[in-house]
């Protein structure tokens, strides 16, 4: 008969508890505080191919325990590689428990990414980096929009605080054409010429070796 591990039931107890803090978080909050969540993107175009990184940023207004969120994305335009926590929840000394959540890269969408703080009674109030999103892009695009949805956050009694989405500017990732690498073609163009070089020489070398072999007074003991 199966026995579970001490370290596995606490941990089955961490993911209950984090699990019932969330269902439990009501849809709005009479608190007058409002905490900001937004996507913070690269400011400079990435090539197809390359790998970059978004954060999921929050500016708490209130002393928070908690969040989570879900993300969409343009799947033609980039695939997402990890979904890792930020530092947001473990500022002071904290533990949390963190979930990826789960990634479609058919659909672009990432849902159900949650955590929580787990060390008794504390909280955080310091703006801080909740998630790091990192995608790997596909293909040449001018803009690829990224939307956050269904993101609850809340304080250490598992009451919703109220919540501002920061889209100005519409976040978005810009993939642009591989660029040409123009130090591999100097490389390139400076090799051949260096090889033409070489060759020219050896020709001329064995031209010169041959004309002097002509040109030197034979010697008049030898007999045709």
């Amino acid at each position: 008969m199966y026995k579970s591990s001490p370290a596995h039931s606490r941990r089955l107890a961490v993911l209950l508890a984090v699990t019932l803090w969330l269902v439990g978080l009501p849809n709005t909050a009479s608190a007058a505080e409002t905490t900001t969540v937004s996507i913070s993107a690269p400011s400079s175009p990435v090539e197809a191919g390359e790998q970059f990184s978004i954060d999921i940023e929050v500016v708490p207004d209130t002393a928070i325990a908690g969040m989570q969120f879900d993300l969409s994305f343009d799947a033609s335009i980039v695939a997402v590689s990890t979904v890792q926590e930020g530092g947001l929840l473990n500022q002071g000394g904290a533990t949390s428990y963190f979930n990826s959540g789960t990634v479609d890269n058919q659909a672009g969408r990432i849902t159900g990414v949650f955590g929580a703080i787990t060390t008794p009674g504390m909280t955080v109030s310091t703006p801080g980096t909740f998630a790091v999103v990192t995608f790997t892009a596909r293909q040449h695009s001018e803009s690829c929009p990224l939307s956050l949805s269904n993101v609850l956050v809340g304080d250490k009694e598992g009451t919703a605080v109220p919540v501002s989405l920061d889209n100005q500017g519409s976040p978005s990732a810009t993939v642009q054409r591989p660029a040409f690498r123009w130090w591999l073609l100097s490389v390139i163009i400076g090799a051949a010429i260096v090889l033409i070089a070489v060759t020219v020489a050896g020709i001329l070398l064995r031209r010169r070796q041959l004309v002097r072999a002509l040109e030197a007074p034979k010697d008049p003991r030898q007999r045709v």
